[in-house]
């Protein structure tokens, strides 16, 4: 992850700042109360020794953002969630804001509250990924969103990384957000989100974040 945003992307999304012109209640309290809150969160000390310190001290990008998954995470409150990532630092952020959650990473789990371990067959893990309520899926596995996407329940939150990496990230997050299974969708730029309550009106916000 690059340690400053482009100037450009704040630019260009100045009119996406701070839930602007967004009517939805649901969207709006979403932008405003999880992805620009910005009271700290009663594990940021801790997790901030994650960085570098001159990550720490500039407040650099990967600091907020990582900052801002802590943020989806427990506003999911999620019983399971699934991890698709190899970023260690992103898996403990997740964990942190969602202890008693079952976590499986890449289709290991990784907590041990569960009474399932290394043993698990493959069906019974599939079972599980299957029910997740918050599913994180790092750039280098954006190709199996799709995959997440159709089968995520309508209280699940599916949050991509690296959305507009490249042409074929856009159009992987593009052909979600188009998906009929899936719900309301947020463009943060680097985390693309995703609900898929169908009770609440389908849109797609861009935010500047």
């Amino acid at each position: 992850m690059k340690l400053v945003r482009k100037p450009w992307i704040w630019v260009s999304r100045f009119r996406n700042r701070k839930g602007y012109g967004v009517h939805s209640p649901f969207a709006y309290s979403f932008i405003r109360g999880v992805v620009l809150e910005t009271t700290p969160y009663y594990a940021y000390s801790e997790l901030a020794q994650l960085h570098p310190w001159w990550v720490r001290w500039g407040r650099m990008y990967p600091l907020s953002c990582r900052q801002l998954l802590f943020r989806l995470a427990n506003f999911a409150e999620p019983k399971t969630v699934v991890l698709l990532t190899e970023d260690e630092v992103a898996k403990k952020y997740v964990r942190a804001a969602v202890p008693r959650a079952e976590i499986i990473s890449a289709g290991k789990p990784l907590s041990t509250n569960t009474g399932r371990g290394k043993g698990d067959t493959k069906r019974e893990r599939k079972m599980v990924e299957m029910k997740a309520e918050f599913v994180f899926i790092g750039r280098e596995y954006l190709g199996e969103a799709a995959r997440y996407a159709v089968a995520m329940p309508p209280q699940g939150m599916m949050v991509c990384e690296g959305i507009h990496e490249n042409r074929e990230a856009m159009e992987i997050w593009r052909a979600i957000q188009a998906d009929p299974h899936t719900g309301i969708t947020f463009d943060l730029y680097t985390y693309g989100v995703a609900f898929f309550n169908h009770a609440l009106y389908k849109q797609h916000y861009k935010v500047n974040f």
